[in-house]
């Protein structure tokens, strides 16, 4: 199994940080916003990503914990990288007034080189790290 991971520390509370990324079901923070659907609720619930040219990126919620503000997720279908097996963990940690966001996913290549696949799994994870941080300071 191949990883990735990107952890930052952001200039925005952790409980709030938390209260976004625990809502599995609310991608504000993304842009545009996204034509998303959900299917269900808690651990086992999907959303649903129209990603352009009816491609649809499935993403499973696995695991939520608000005591150790984990969450866990797969993409069982339509991985828009060039991967497969992708689990990937979200963790949110106090840093006095900030927080930190690491976000971290293993996986195994398909088509691409472990290294080009991390690579773009890091850019990919920076971008939407930055989103999320914007979200929360706008007050989501």
């Amino acid at each position: 199994m191949a990883s990735a991971r990107v952890a930052r520390t952001l200039d925005v509370p952790a409980d709030a940080l938390w209260k976004l990324v625990a809502n599995f079901g609310d991608t504000s923070w993304m842009p545009g916003p996204p034509k998303v659907t959900l299917y269900s609720s808690g651990p086992g619930m999907e959303r649903r990503i129209a990603a352009g040219e009816g491609k649809l990126i499935r993403e499973r919620l696995e695991f939520v914990d608000a005591a150790s503000r984990t969450l866990v997720y797969t993409i069982p279908h339509n991985v828009p990288f060039p991967v497969k097996d992708y689990r990937a963990t979200m963790r949110v940690r106090a840093k006095g007034n900030a927080s930190e966001l690491d976000w971290s996913v293993t996986f195994e290549p398909v088509g691409a080189s472990e290294a080009d696949a991390r690579k773009a799994i890091e850019s990919m994870f920076g971008l939407m790290i930055g989103w999320i941080e914007a979200r929360v300071k706008a007050g989501g």
